[in-house]
């Protein structure tokens, strides 16, 4: 394993220090913490995810004006603490604002999501959670709510972190959230090996010449879902084909692309698969509105990408456009 690093204890904390430095017009790192916020929060609604580490840029390049206000981060692929979130949550309302912390649907992530948000409805506090749910590799169509949550975090943080930062209510902002969730469609593939930077070990590794279908955020496949390595443009229609028959999508229908690179997924690759969906999508029908193409949502070196689609409407769309500032977007 070659991997450029201090010592394994001080991973998290490091990360989080340079990232902050690197971005320091936008974000800073609480002293003391491991929470990522944005420098000018002002009094609105306060927007929170938290998540293990790991997976940078995401979720600490998303902390910014019209995004989310702030970032808790657990160790290296571990959801932070229940007490962690707590504090999270404290810090954001300390000038008396509500929070709404939104959970990706990960086992440990809702656990300690869970116990933070009881403990803060005890002291008072005015929070709202919410469960994030996309991976159709994951669970049946029927059984939504039982998938987990991946790339598709993109859009609910670009929408709805519009939606507050232009003062919306947060009872508004749960309804808009849902509505954002519940278009949204996500499936990832994987290409090559990854090691976790802790331990050395394989996450993944796979024949040269096979690819996992359905991968997880931390790399994980059942290795029963491989295929020989298709071109762009085959892929594109393999996973564009079982998206759209899981909403369903709709020939007529505007969506937003998400095309996330998982860790060493070149320009090049990911600008031309994304070219494809496109395409694809059109001789179907569906128009591509706008979207992202780049490494977000990463899990190490793993090779791969994962694709998601969002149904949009003119709020949406809206939201969509408004002015953001972050480490990994701007607007």
């Amino acid at each position: 394993m070659k991997k450029l690093r201090n010592q394994t204890d001080s991973l998290v904390q490091e990360t989080l220090e340079g990232y902050a430095l690197a971005h320091k017009d936008v974000i800073q790192l609480v002293d003391g913490t491991h929470i990522i916020t944005r420098r000018d929060c002002g009094k609105k609604v306060k927007f929170l995810m938290g998540n293990g580490a790991g997976h940078e840029p995401a979720v600490i390049g998303w902390v910014g004006p019209g995004l989310f206000d702030a970032n808790v981060v657990g160790e290296v692929f571990t959801a932070p603490s229940f007490d962690k979130i707590l504090e999270a949550i404290e810090f954001l309302h300390r000038d008396g604002s509500p929070v709404l912390l939104a959970v990706q649907n990960h086992a440990g992530d809702v656990l300690n999501a869970n116990m933070a948000y009881a403990e803060a409805i005890m002291k008072g506090i005015p929070v709202k959670k919410l469960l994030f749910y996309d991976d159709i590799a994951t669970a049946p169509k029927g059984m939504e709510s039982e998938r987990r949550g991946i790339g598709g975090m993109l859009f609910y943080t670009k929408i709805v972190g519009a939606f507050l930062e232009q003062g919306g209510g947060i009872d508004e902002a749960v309804q808009l959230f849902e509505q954002v969730r519940d278009h949204t469609r996500t499936f990832s593939v994987g290409f090559t090996r990854c090691t976790h930077p802790v331990t050395g070990l394989d996450i993944m590794a796979l024949p040269e010449n096979e690819i996992e279908m359905g991968v997880g955020t931390h790399g994980e496949g059942s290795g029963s879902n491989r295929i020989p390595m298709p071109s762009s443009q085959d892929l594109a229609k393999l996973v564009s084909d079982m998206l759209i028959e899981d909403l369903p999508y709709q020939s007529g229908d505007e969506i937003l692309l998400f095309v996330n690179g998982l860790g060493s997924t070149t320009c090049m690759e990911l600008s031309i698969y994304y070219k494809d969906l496109c395409r694809y999508l059109e001789s179907r029908g569906i128009t591509v509105y706008a979207g992202c193409c780049d490494e977000c949502l990463t899990t190490q070196e793993l090779g791969g990408v994962s694709v998601s689609f969002c149904k949009v409407d003119d709020n949406c769309k809206r939201l969509w456009d408004a002015p953001c500032k972050s480490g990994l977007l701007t607007k």
